[in-house]
C-alpha cells in the first residue's frame, strides 16, 4: 500500500519541479522582454497593458480547470497577496527596470529565495538555521557586487538607484510567496493567480489614479502603436499569466522555501536572454556576485 501511494507523490514533486522550472524560464525572459520594451512604453502605461492580457488568459485558464473554487466569495476574500504581487513588487519592479539593465534586474530577482527565508523567520517564527544565516550574508555580498559594479550593456545604463527599487520589489514578491503558500492548497492555480492579479491590476490603477489627480504624471494611451500594445500584452502572458500559474501549481506540492529556491533558475535564464537580445554584457564584478547568490542558494537548498 506504502509503495502504490509513493508513486503518485513523486510524480507529483516531479510536475512541481518542472513547473517551478517552467515559471522561472517566463520570469527570466520577460524580464528581458519587459526591458526592452520599457524603451518605448512608460512603466505605469506598461504594466496596466500586461495585466489586462494576463487576466485574460487566466481567465481561460480557470475555466477549463477540472477543481472549481468552493465558493467564488471566499476566493475574492483570499486575493489580496495580489496587491503585494504584482501590484507593489512589479509596480515598483517595473520603475527600478527602467533605471537598471535586465541582467541587473534577473540577477537581484534570484535573491528572492534568501528574502522568503528571513521574511518567514520574521513573520512565520520559522527561524534557520546557522547555515541559511551564513547564506543570507552571503547573498547580501553578491547584491552589494551586482549594485556598486557595474556592466556593459547595449541598450540600457545601469544604476544603483534601479538596482535598489529590484530589490525592495523583490522583498514584496517574497511577501507574496509566503501569504500564497497557505492558500495554494486550497483554489485551482489559475482561480487563484486570476483573483490575485485582478486585485494587484485595481490596486495599481488606484494608485497611478492618485498620481494623476496629483498632477505628477500624465498617460498617453493615444500615443502607442498597436504593435507595441500587442507586445506588451504577448509580454503579460509570459510575465504574468503562465508564470504564476506554474509556480502556484508547483506550490501545491512544496513548501514556500523549496519552491522559492527554484526561482535561482531565474538569472541562468534571463542573463542568457539579456546577452541575446539585448547585447548586455556583464562585468567579472557582476559574475562575482551571481556566483555569491547563486553559491548561497545551493547551499541553503540543503537545509530547507
Amino acid at each position: 500500500m506504502t509503495a502504490i501511494q509513493a508513486i503518485p507523490f513523486k510524480r507529483d514533486r516531479s510536475l512541481a519541479t518542472l513547473a517551478m522550472i517552467g515559471s522561472a524560464a517566463c520570469w527570466g525572459l520577460a524580464t528581458v522582454a519587459s526591458r526592452d520594451l520599457l524603451e518605448q512604453v512608460p512603466a505605469a502605461t506598461l504594466l496596466p497593458i500586461q495585466l489586462l492580457a494576463s487576466l485574460l488568459f487566466l481567465a481561460i485558464l480557470a475555466s477549463r480547470e477540472s477543481r472549481r473554487p468552493a465558493s467564488w466569495p471566499l476566493l475574492l476574500r483570499t486575493a489580496w497577496p495580489g496587491v503585494l504581487e504584482p501590484g507593489l513588487a512589479y509596480g515598483i519592479g517595473l520603475a527600478g527596470l527602467s533605471l537598471t539593465s535586465a541582467g541587473h534586474a534577473a540577477v537581484i530577482g534570484s535573491a528572492e529565495p534568501m528574502f522568503i527565508v528571513l521574511l518567514g523567520w520574521l513573520l512565520l517564527g520559522q527561524r534557520p538555521r546557522r547555515r541559511l544565516l551564513a547564506c543570507l550574508l552571503s547573498t547580501v555580498i553578491g547584491l552589494s557586487l551586482i549594485g556598486l559594479c557595474g556592466s556593459e550593456t547595449g541598450n540600457s545604463a545601469t544604476s544603483l538607484r534601479g538596482d535598489l527599487l529590484i530589490v525592495l520589489g523583490t522583498l514584496f514578491a517574497a511577501g507574496y510567496v509566503i501569504a500564497s503558500s497557505r492558500l495554494a492548497n486550497l483554489y485551482p492555480p489559475a482561480s487563484l493567480a486570476l483573483v490575485q492579479q485582478g486585485a494587484g491590476l485595481l490596486f495599481i490603477l488606484a494608485l497611478q489614479g492618485v498620481i494623476v489627480a496629483a498632477g505628477f504624471a500624465t498617460p498617453r494611451w493615444d500615443a502607442l502603436d498597436k504593435a507595441v500594445i500587442a507586445e506588451a500584452a504577448l509580454s503579460g502572458v509570459l510575465q504574468y499569466a503562465l508564470p504564476f500559474w506554474l509556480y502556484l501549481l508547483g506550490l501545491r506540492h512544496l513548501s514556500a522555501a523549496s519552491a522559492g529556491l527554484y526561482l535561482a533558475l531565474i538569472p541562468v535564464f534571463g542573463l542568457v536572454a539579456a546577452f541575446l537580445w539585448l547585447d548586455e554584457r556583464p562585468t567579472m564584478g557582476m559574475l562575482l556576485g551571481a556566483a555569491f547568490i547563486l553559491a548561497s542558494i545551493a547551499v541553503a537548498r540543503r537545509y530547507t
